[in-house]
């Protein structure tokens, strides 16, 4: 009956787990944050390009308004109808900002000068605009690119390291995953194993399942006589020819101390499952050396099946332990619960 001390301290562990579980799932996962740093720099450049553009046509069209007051300021100081002709003119309206101006016909304005009308006059005052925003960002193109090539490159960089973090990250988590689910001493799955495991087969088995308890018989005498590195020993012997036995699909487990756990998920009929039993007593009954010592041990079984006996991971394990105890009472080496 000793796993039922066990149990509310397994259920702790088995809800610590998943709440670490889900902690360590909201993290990011290395695929994804690359390609949400790949996304935020194409936006972030994007936006960057976009806002440079924007303000050099801003400036475009300011400098355009503020040159349009300028000529019918022009043309209001200097009767531009009158003094077409004026050789002087070009400079005079120069002194005003026009760059270039000239009094021509409306059909000769160019796609990229402005005009405006002269009053009393089928000419037009034409001039070529300044492009200062233009200029401007001809002017400091290098200086953005090379200023964006750099923060680019330390993007990379960080992407890179957060790359490598998160993928380390992931590593970990898989492993401590590993960890949490496996016997430090015998390296099979121990009690939080046992109760996924227990619930995933239930499910994949629609409810088929069968489930063998072990107890060793004498292995207290060998803690008592030789210590318990030799009982560490022992264990780890049972656990590796345990795990020779059990078939793909099947769980192995090691609950604590000399218990063990093994879950059939596929199973004929209760004759196999005798079978598999006769199996494992032969298996176990087989001397194990440590140094020059000999040791002779055995083993009790339990068995309980899904859903005869019950069909919760609880009420099996509890048949299970019925069935376990009475072969021990009995010497029988093994039990069926459904015996009774």
């Amino acid at each position: 009956m000793r796993h039922f001390l066990a149990a509310p301290r397994a259920m702790a562990v088995a809800a610590d787990k998943t709440k670490w579980e889900r902690d360590a799932d909201a993290l990011p996962s290395a695929r994804r944050l690359l390609v949400y740093s790949a996304v935020f720099i194409v936006l972030l450049s994007l936006t960057v390009l976009g806002g440079t553009i924007y303000a050099g046509s801003q400036i475009n069209d300011v400098v355009a308004g503020h040159e349009m007051s300028q000529a019918r300021l022009a043309m209001a100081t200097l009767s531009v109808a009158t003094n077409g002709s004026d050789p002087a003119l070009p400079q005079k309206l120069a002194s005003f900002g026009l760059d270039s101006a000239r009094i021509a016909a409306a059909s000769t304005v160019m796609e990229h000068e402005l005009a405006l009308p002269i009053p009393d006059s089928g000419d037009v005052l034409i001039w070529t605009p300044r492009r200062l925003g233009t200029e401007l960002f001809v002017q400091l193109a290098p200086m953005r690119i090379a200023s964006s090539l750099i923060f680019v490159l330390g993007i990379a960089f960080l992407m890179r390291r957060l790359y490598l973090l998160a993928r380390e990250l992931e590593g970990r988590r898989a492993e401590a995953q590993t960890l949490a689910t496996r016997d430090a001493l015998t390296g099979l799955g121990n009690r939080l194993a046992f109760d996924e495991g227990m619930e995933r087969m239930l499910v994949e088995g629609k409810g088929e399942l069968a489930l063998l308890y072990l107890d060793l018989d004498g292995f207290k005498q060998v803690n008592d006589t030789l210590g318990h590195g030799a009982g560490d020993d022992v264990l780890r012997t049972v656990g590796e020819r345990l795990a020779a036995l059990v078939q793909p699909g099947d769980l192995l487990v090691r609950l604590g101390g000399d218990e063990f756990v093994v879950l059939v998920g596929k199973f004929g009929s209760q004759v196999e499952l005798a079978r598999l039993a006769v199996t494992i007593e032969k298996a176990l009954a087989e001397p194990v050396q440590l140094g020059t010592r000999s040791l002779q041990i055995g083993v009790s079984i339990g068995i309980a099946v899904a859903p005869v006996d019950g069909t919760t991971g609880t009420a099996l394990l509890e048949a299970a332990d019925e069935a376990l105890y009475r072969a021990k009472r009995d010497r029988s080496g093994f039990v069926m619960a459904t015996a009774a």
